[in-house]
This record gives C-alpha cells, structure tokens and sequence, in this order.
C-alpha cells in the first residue's frame, strides 16, 4: 500500500498565485493606455484563458 503524495501550500498555490498575478497585470495595464498597454492586456489575459481551457480538455479525455 502506498502512502498518499503531500503537497506543501506553496507546491498547491503557486499556479493560481500566477495566473491570478498575470490577470492583474492585463487588467491594469488595460487601464493605462492604448496600442503597446492594450497589446500587453490581451496577452496578459489569454494566457490563464488558454491554461483553463487546456486543462479542461486534458481532464475531459
């Protein structure tokens, strides 16, 4: 029999804590201005929309 895998708080939380930080950064830079800031929002923001939608094909198999 072998023993359940733990995962300390910082191995759980580190890819929320960055998609969430990367989030932030598309929200505000959407707010500072036009061409290079909005550029950098829809990147910022694409990047946890493809994750999620990636790790929810991934689970769906």
């Amino acid at each position: 029999m072998t023993r359940p895998v733990r995962y300390g708080a910082g191995e759980i939380f580190r890819w929320p804590i960055w998609l969430g930080a990367l989030t932030a950064v598309g929200l505000i830079s959407a707010l500072f201005g036009n061409d290079g800031w909005d550029a950098l929002s829809w990147f910022a923001m694409a990047i946890p929309l493809a994750v999620l939608i990636w790790k929810l094909s991934v689970r769906a198999r």
